[in-house]
């Protein structure tokens, strides 16, 4: 089965809780994520175990969060139109900065005929999600 993996990483001038907190709070990603659609399955942060729709990468998913080590790592996993998503944040906290990485593999047959154009949009969205969360974390 077709599988794509992308990682990214960044160091961030901010704490790894305040990284948590602004990645965990998906209303807000409204406001700084890029996305258009957001729905909670219930209200708050979300948390091991939460259900969540997103619009990503021009596509609403269906998430659970499968792991959450506040403030180290989240972990979600979502399926979609014959692919499955899993997607994990690492927040490792040094003197006051915090190297943030992305990881996400996608796999499914859909990708058979895809896979130059999710590949690019997958490796896209993540990168500027990353560079996004950066911004908001140093501004604020």
């Amino acid at each position: 089965m077709p599988t794509i993996i992308v990682e990214f990483k960044v160091e961030v001038r901010a704490a790894a809780d305040k990284l948590w907190d602004i990645l965990t709070d998906v209303d807000s990603w409204l406001q700084w994520q890029g996305t258009h659609f957001v729905k909670l399955s219930e209200p708050g942060r979300i948390r091991e175990g939460s259900n969540f729709t997103v619009e990503l990468g021009g596509l609403k998913w269906g998430l659970k969060v499968m792991k959450a080590e506040r403030p180290n790592k989240i972990l979600w996993v979502g399926r979609r139109l014959g692919l499955k998503a899993i997607h994990e944040w690492e927040f490792n906290e040094v003197e006051g900065k915090t190297i943030v990485t992305t990881r996400e593999s996608m796999t499914g047959w859909i990708l058979l005929l895809t896979y130059p154009k999710a590949r690019k949009t997958l490796s896209n969205t993540d990168e500027k999600w990353l560079n996004d969360l950066k911004v908001r974390a140093e501004s604020t």
